[in-house]
């Protein structure tokens, strides 16, 4: 899944040396040769990175603040920055308070979920939704290292109702994917109605979404859950539009024009300088809700 993540846009893997490594790795016979020179590799950065191993196919990253999971090695991994990037992007308007009920959809290889997680505390619950079979993989070791107990992992594409399964690129980046008409891996579907629903929710605190051009699908399928919710956030992708990445990308006019139609207040977005990923979130508050919140910069 796409975002303009900045903990994400360090390269993976530097230097003649570590491209050495990382052919390596891809043969099992000298792992056993490589692992520990690739480890090294990763302490030297000085991000944190104690150990980092494989487990069915999935790179785990043992560090003091927690376990990240991923499908390649990520050797410069910052799990404090990472936390930064979360609270950055996610806690503007909203501010966790422990018990609160959290819905990521497209939550992606958990960048945020162990911010989340820790935020809501043990009386609270985080959903996370996840397309990609790959990505939802990482996903699922994240949780299951960091033994998050109240997160919820659901492997599905939130989509319209009357859905049965959509079609998600495959690109070796995962943050590219997105949903395609063709030649795509076909994964399941679900909506976001019907995920409150089965887990019989009562209120949420705050939905994220961030699925790369399919949020004009998604909300057709939310109608009960925005009833029940009290703020969003919407990251659309007008900017990569502009970029020519495909017009199907230019969503935040139709979400802005869904919330108002729906009596929900926006708050508009305004820090300088701010990326274009942040200037293209979409955030709403449920006033039926939630007490005034006061728009600003």
């Amino acid at each position: 899944m796409l975002r303009e993540n900045e903990a994400f846009s360090a390269v993976f893997l530097n230097g003649q040396l570590a491209d050495r490594i990382k052919s390596l790795l891809e043969h099992p016979d000298l792992q056993s040769i490589s692992l520990p020179l690739l480890n090294r590799i990763a302490r030297l950065q000085g991000h944190g990175v104690r150990r980092i191993f494989l487990d069915e196919g999935i790179w785990i990253h043992e560090t003091p603040h927690g376990y990240f999971a991923y499908h390649q090695p990520y050797l410069r991994l910052d799990l404090l920055r990472l936390d930064e990037c979360a609270r950055r992007n996610y806690f503007w308007r909203y501010t966790p308070n422990p018990g609160d009920v959290i819905m990521d959809v497209g939550a992606g290889v958990g960048e945020e979920t162990l911010t989340f997680s820790r935020a809501v505390g043990g009386g609270g619950r985080v959903i996370c939704v996840e397309a990609h079979p790959r990505t939802y993989r990482c996903l699922e070791k994240l949780v299951h290292y960091n033994r998050l107990g109240n997160v919820v992992i659901i492997h599905a594409a939130a989509t319209e109702p009357g859905s049965s399964a959509v079609r998600i690129e495959d690109e070796r980046e995962y943050l590219r994917n997105r949903v395609v008409s063709k030649r795509g891996t076909l994964v399941p579907t679900t909506t976001i109605d019907a995920i409150f629903e089965s887990l019989r929710l009562r209120r949420v605190q705050f939905l994220k979404m961030n699925i790369e051009g399919s949020e004009g699908l998604a909300i057709r399928g939310m109608t009960t859950t925005l009833k029940h919710t009290e703020i969003f956030c919407v990251s659309c992708h007008d900017f990569l539009a502009a970029r020519t990445d495909g017009e199907d990308l230019r969503t935040k006019a139709v979400v802005k024009e869904f919330f108002k139609q729906n009596g929900l207040e926006l708050m508009e977005r305004r820090e300088v300088p701010a990326s274009p990923f942040l200037c293209d979130q979409v955030w709403a508050y449920n006033p039926k809700l939630t007490q005034k919140i006061a728009a600003g910069a």
